[in-house]
C-alpha cells in the first residue's frame, strides 16, 4: 500500500509543478504583452494558437486575484 500512496503523492507533484510552470508561462506572456509584442508574434515564435497565447495569459492573472 505504501507504493500506491508514494505513487499518489509523486503524481499529484507533478501536477502541481506543471501548474507553477503554465504560470510562469502565462507570467512572461502577460510581460511581453505589457511590453507591446503582439499576441500573434508569441504565438508565431511558440508554435501556438492566439487562443492557447490567451489561455495562458488568462490563468496567470487569474491567479494574481485567487491569492487575494
Amino acid at each position: 500500500m505504501t507504493d500506491v500512496i508514494q505513487a499518489r503523492d509523486a503524481y499529484q507533484a507533478a501536477r502541481d509543478q506543471v501548474r507553477q510552470t503554465r504560470l510562469a508561462l502565462g507570467r512572461a506572456i502577460a510581460e511581453a504583452r505589457a511590453q507591446d509584442i503582439e499576441q500573434v508574434a508569441i504565438a508565431k515564435k511558440l508554435k501556438l494558437t492566439r487562443e492557447q497565447i490567451r489561455r495562458y495569459q488568462a490563468e496567470y492573472e487569474k491567479s494574481l486575484t485567487d491569492e487575494s
